[in-house]
Formats: C-alpha cells, sequence, structure tokens
C-alpha cells in the first residue's frame, strides 16, 4: 500500500519512520531542499503537493491548520476515491468532504509518536470495516489508537494532543525542585522521569483511581501530606483543568465554516 504525507514537520517525519518498514511513503514539504536532506534516499520525495496526492493511495494531512484551503485546492483533483487521513486541529471532516467524497478520517497523534508511544484518537465519515481495520492497523505503528466520535475532538486536542507540554511543564518543576533540595540533575531526571512513567503504569494496570494512589502514598501528619497541601494550595489542578480547557477553545476558533 502507498501512503503519501502532506506535510513533514515532527509528526510528519515521525509518521513516515514509524510506516517505512511496512507502506511505500511518498513525502512534500514547503521546504523541499530541507525534506531532501532529512530523508536521505529512504523515501519517494514529490516537489508539489498534487503529485504526492497522486501518488498514495492513502492521504495523510499533516500541515497547519491555516494552509488547509491551499493544500485540499491543490490536491482535490487527485484525492477521488481515496483515503483521506487529516492531523489538522479544528478542521472537521465535513470540510474536508466539501473537497472529495470519499473515506476521510480525522486523527490526533500527539508527540511521544516520536517513540512509538502515542495516543491517537480517530473519528471517521463514509468508512467501511476494512478501511478503518487499515487506518486502525497504521496508527497501531505509531502505538495506541481509539475511535471516538468528532464531536469530542477538539476535547481531545486539548487533552492528549496539547498534554505532552502540560506534562513536560510538572516533570521540569518537579527536576528543578529536586536540584534545588540538592540532588545532581542526572539524579533529579532520572528519578523524576521514573516516578511519571512507573506512577502512570501502576494505574493503567491495577485500574486505581488518581485519588487512591494519592491516599497509598499519604500517611498521616507525614512528607507527602505537607506536599499535597502545597499542590492544592497552589490551586495547580484549577490551573491544569484551564490549560486543557484553553486548548480545547483554540481548536475549536480553528474550525472553517
Amino acid at each position: 500500500m502507498k501512503i503519501s504525507i502532506i506535510g513533514a514537520g515532527t509528526i510528519g517525519r515521525a509518521m513516515a519512520e514509524a510506516l517505512k518498514d511496512d507502506y511505500e511513503i511518498g513525502l512534500s514539504s514547503r521546504d523541499f531542499s530541507k525534506l531532501e536532506s532529512w530523508s536521505g534516499g529512504r523515501f519517494k520525495l514529490f516537489k508539489n503537493n498534487a503529485e504526492n496526492a497522486a501518488y498514495g493511495d492513502l492521504i495523510i494531512l499533516s500541515v497547519k491548520p491555516f494552509n488547509i484551503d491551499d493544500v485540499l485546492n491543490e490536491i482535490k483533483d487527485n484525492i477521488k476515491n481515496k483515503i483521506i487521513v487529516s492531523f489538522l486541529a479544528g478542521i472537521n471532516i465535513d470540510y474536508i468532504e466539501s473537497y472529495a467524497k470519499t473515506s476521510i478520517f480525522r486523527a490526533m497523534p500527539n508527540l511521544p509518536i516520536i517513540t512509538g508511544d502515542a495516543i491517537t484518537a480517530v473519528a471517521y465519515k463514509n468508512a467501511d470495516e476494512n478501511t478503518i481495520k487499515i487506518v486502525d492497523d497504521i496508527f497501531k505503528k505509531t502505538g495506541e489508537c481509539i475511535f471516538i466520535d468528532e464531536k469530542s475532538m477538539d476535547a481531545v486536542t486539548g487533552l492528549s494532543g496539547s498534554g505532552p507540554a502540560f506534562i513536560s511543564i510538572m516533570i521540569d518543576s518537579m527536576i528543578v525542585a529536586g536540584i534545588r533540595m540538592g540532588l545532581p540533575r542526572d539524579t533529579a531526571r532520572k528519578l523524576t522521569l521514573k516516578t511519571f512513567e512507573g506512577t502512570a503504569r501502576l494505574m493503567e494496570k491495577t485500574g486505581l483511581p488518581p485519588s487512591e494512589i494519592r491516599d497509598r502514598v499519604m500517611t498521616p501528619a507525614g512528607t507527602a501530606a505537607a506536599g499535597v497541601f502545597e499542590i492544592e494550595n497552589g490551586n495547580i489542578r484549577t490551573t491544569i483543568a484551564r490549560a486543557v480547557e484553553a486548548s480545547t477553545k483554540r481548536s475549536m476558533e480553528l474550525k472553517r465554516k
């Protein structure tokens, strides 16, 4: 199967790397020289998006939402009867369908796609079971995949799409705090990363809610209880919730009429 990836930014490149052993990959980007230098002859490159779209059986749109009209106008004659997968925040399936009535998927992977650890939420329209399986198989090469109703996609964008940025701030804060308390930088970094990773795995494997994890760590008048008091006093819950809300609203603002 041939897959055309239009837009070779961070996510587009990560998709190409994840899929290259199982699919024939075509790439196009505004900066062809940079694309050529990065690819090292591993992919089929195109100097324009129309030719790339004509090449693939499945087209991945990984461009900025602001550029979608230019890209769709460029490729619209070459995407009929093909599978389209859009990574564009805020751009509804119906909007893309106005350019071509075919099987259209809207997906939101996140940055851990770089290491094959992404969680990708997918919505679709006009797709049969075979086409859905094709798309599911593709995203399983990059991590995990869940299918959702499109009305939830803006919230997904705010939560898991933007989430690595929020989590990285929390991780950075804990590393700096460890250094401030006298730990070497490398030690503080390892302890923090493994604590985040281990806690997430514990919750995933046991099904324990976050509150239960907190209660199991806290003892009366203990160290964790003192720290949790400061976290709650700083309204961190509200700040994180507002960050997800703001990202969700921004995704909504990007919608095309």
